[in-house]
C-alpha cells in the first residue's frame, strides 16, 4: 500500500495494483471556494477525491433554506455514490480551496466492478459517513448551538489547517441548521470572549484552548480523519460486483 501514490486518503489506501485501474483517468482540478461541483437531482458525471480543503455536502429544504449534510476532505470523496446511482442526492459546494483528483463516471465505475478493494474501500466509507451523520443528528438534538457552532469551527480548522477561514454568517447557519441571527448573536459573543475574529464573511480563530473548552464533547469523539488500517480490517468483507453498465485562506484586515 503506498500512500504517496495519491494525496486523497482514499486513493492512497488502495493497493498499488487497483489505484492503476483509476490512475490513467485521474485528473488534477482545482477547488475554488464557492464553486457548486454538483447539484442535488443532477446527474453524477465524476467522482471528486479531495487532496485538501473543505467540501459541504447541502440539502435544500425549501425556498433559500440549505442545511449542511456533511463536512468532506481530503479523508473523502464527492460523487462516490456514482458507482451505482445516476443522480446526486445532495449538492456539493467548496467551502476551503484545495485541489482534487478527479474521474469521469465511466472509468470510475469500471474500476469499482474490476477491484473487490475499492467496493470494500467505498463500503467502509459510506458506513462511516452514515455514523458521523446519526452523531451529528444526536448532537444537533442534544447541544446548544454555541456549543455546536464551536465543534464546527474547530472541525473546519483542523481540514483546512489553518485558523483563518471565509465563513460567511448564512454558512454558519446552514452548518448548524440555525437561523442567521443566531450566528450572528454566537459569533458577536465569542469575538467579545477573544475566542475569534470576525469580519465581513472573514474568521479567524484566536484562542483554541478556548474554543475546545466550549466545544461540545462531540469534537473530540469525531476527531480525526478516514483511517487506511480501519479499510484493513474491512478486507474480508464480501461485496457484490456492480453491474459493467453501470487558496490561500483568506485574511482578516488588521
Amino acid at each position: 500500500m503506498a500512500c504517496s501514490q495519491s494525496a486523497n486518503d482514499l486513493l492512497a489506501a488502495l493497493p498499488a495494483a487497483d489505484f492503476e485501474l483509476l490512475r490513467p483517468h485521474l485528473r488534477t482540478i482545482d477547488l475554488k471556494f464557492g464553486q457548486v461541483l454538483v447539484e442535488a437531482g443532477a446527474p453524477l458525471e465524476q467522482a471528486i477525491f479531495p487532496h485538501g480543503g473543505i467540501i459541504s455536502s447541502v440539502i435544500g429544504l425549501g425556498k433559500d433554506e440549505a442545511i449542511e449534510l456533511a463536512a468532506i476532505g481530503r479523508d473523502g470523496a464527492v460523487g462516490a455514490e456514482a458507482a451505482h446511482e445516476t443522480v446526486a442526492a445532495a449538492g456539493a459546494v467548496v467551502r476551503y480551496p484545495a485541489t482534487a483528483s478527479a474521474i469521469e463516471v465511466m472509468h470510475f465505475r469500471y474500476a469499482v466492478d474490476h477491484s473487490s478493494s475499492l467496493r470494500s474501500l467505498l463500503l467502509r466509507y459510506q458506513w462511516i459517513r452514515a455514523v458521523r451523520a446519526e452523531r451529528v443528528a444526536a448532537c444537533n438534538a442534544a447541544h446548544s448551538a454555541e456549543a455546536r457552532l464551536c465543534r464546527r469551527l474547530l472541525q473546519s480548522r483542523d481540514m483546512a489547517g489553518s485558523d483563518c477561514m471565509q465563513l460567511g454568517q448564512d454558512l454558519m447557519a446552514q452548518m448548524l441548521g440555525v437561523k442567521r441571527n443566531t450566528i450572528s448573536l454566537i459569533a458577536h459573543a465569542l469575538q467579545q470572549q477573544g475566542l475569534i475574529r470576525y469580519s465581513r464573511g472573514r474568521l479567524a480563530i484566536t484562542d483554541v484552548d478556548g474554543l475546545m473548552l466550549r466545544a461540545c464533547a462531540c469534537y473530540k469523539t469525531d476527531r480525526g480523519g478516514f483511517a487506511a488500517t480501519a479499510v484493513e480490517r474491512q478486507s474480508n468483507l464480501t461485496i457484490p460486483r456492480l453491474a459493467p453498465d453501470y487558496a490561500e485562506s483568506p485574511r482578516l484586515p488588521s
